[in-house]
């Protein structure tokens, strides 16, 4: 049998010999609960800056989340609200490896149906709890920032429509051979995941405990597929080899209600949009609750009028792309911070953190009805056209320097 690329590890303490470490499963054969829970403790174990920094860190949320295709294994989300779906399997024959990618697949295509609202209610029933647990949870778990609660909810409702996640099969004694997985891949063409083979090899010794050494096995971005991100509503086109395989999705009468809200309220709202600065290109009308801006030659950095049905309000915020170039822009914006609050004025709450936290709202009791719609189109207009005065002039700086 091909040996993995580690070979058995020795744990080397000073003025001793090497202590020898035997694989767990020669004393007692791991399962697959222990893997869920060893993940879900210690979620430090996966190698995410290895798979996508964008992901770190990982703050568990619950196992066992029911979905209407079965209960995935374990929840997890960044406090940037990108979303991570683990399934632990240990592999006893081949076909094992290609039906837990098609399990993940299904629990993938299942979250990319839910509202913020739905994954909500379905933590809550699994933990006995109450409102917005997910973020309590994000919040109370992350060391460093957090988004503020109605931009986090927004870029999880985001990442839920365009089925944006990260899906991590983690296993002990996992072999190679996973060109089979392709087949799986195309038939997910509405979703735009990171998937990724973790293999968990586990090493016991009675006086020291157990070690575990961590191997990536697998990641999609090594195969042939390329992910195209599209500003129009942040939605996302995945191109591939292979004939398309579209996948629908079925919409409560309610949710094709808001849809047709959506679309009706922003086409009417671009077509009477104007900014002060002539230089600043009008969006294309959005489809869902969030309508993006770019203010800068670059889709990193964006301003955003949302709607937010569940906590009652609309609002306008700045925000950045939660990677190398995103967090210089805001280092950059920093040294301006006196008179971006100057400009902006007290309404504005500003949260300075790597990826921005700065934006307005306008408290609205029922976000659809239509004596608030003529209000929430003057609130939207004003408020991006003076994130736009107050932005652009700074990021064409950045741009020039």
């Amino acid at each position: 049998m091909k040996q993995t690329a580690y070979g058995q590890p020795l744990l080397l303490k000073q003025s001793e010999e090497g202590t020898q470490i035997v694989p767990l499963m020669q004393i007692v054969p791991p399962n697959e609960i222990m893997i869920q829970d060893l993940v879900f403790s210690n979620p430090e174990c996966l190698p995410i800056s290895e798979i996508d920094e964008a992901y770190n860190p990982l703050v568990p949320v619950c196992k066992e989340l029911n979905t209407a295709v079965g209960p995935l294994d374990v929840l997890m989300i960044s406090p940037n609200g990108e979303l991570c779906i683990v399934e632990a399997k240990l592999w006893r024959n081949p076909d094992s490896r290609r039906k837990v990618v098609a399990q993940i697949l299904d629990y993938a295509k299942e979250l990319a149906s839910w509202s913020y609202e739905d994954l909500q209610r379905e933590i809550n029933r699994r933990l006995n709890e109450k409102g917005n647990t997910l973020y309590r949870t994000v919040r109370k778990a992350s060391k460093g920032y957090v988004l503020p609660e109605s931009g986090f909810v927004d870029a999880v409702s985001r990442n839920l429509a365009s089925g944006k996640f990260l899906l991590l099969i983690v296993g002990d004694g996992i072999r190679e051979g996973m060109a089979g997985i392709r087949d799986f891949i195309v038939g997910a063409g509405n979703l735009v995941f990171t998937l990724s083979m973790v293999e968990l090899s586990l090493y016991k010794n009675d006086s020291l405990g157990i070690l575990v050494v961590p191997k990536i096995l697998m990641k999609t971005v090594e195969l042939p597929r390329l992910i195209v991100e599209v500003p129009k509503g942040m939605r996302l086109v995945v191109e591939r080899e292979g004939p398309e395989s579209p996948v629908s999705k079925s919409l409560s009468p309610e949710q094709e209600n808001e849809k047709r809200f959506y679309a009706e309220f922003w086409e009417e709202f671009v077509k009477d949009l104007e900014f002060d600065d002539p230089g600043q290109p009008i969006p294309d009308p959005a489809k869902a609750q969030n309508l993006y801006v770019y203010p800068a030659g670059t889709k990193r950095v964006w301003i955003s009028a949302y709607f937010s049905k569940s906590r009652k309000r609309v609002g306008v915020y700045f925000r950045t792309q939660d990677d190398h170039e995103g967090h210089q822009v805001m280092r950059y914006l920093a040294g301006y911070q006196d008179r971006i609050e100057g400009e902006l004025g007290p309404s504005a709450i500003l949260e300075w953190n790597e990826t921005g936290g700065i934006g307005v709202r306008m408290d609205c009791e029922n976000v659809f009805d239509d004596k608030y719609r003529e209000g929430i189109k003057m609130f939207f207009h004003n408020w991006l056209n003076q994130f736009v005065n107050t932005f652009r002039p700074l990021l064409k700086k950045i741009e020039k320097e």
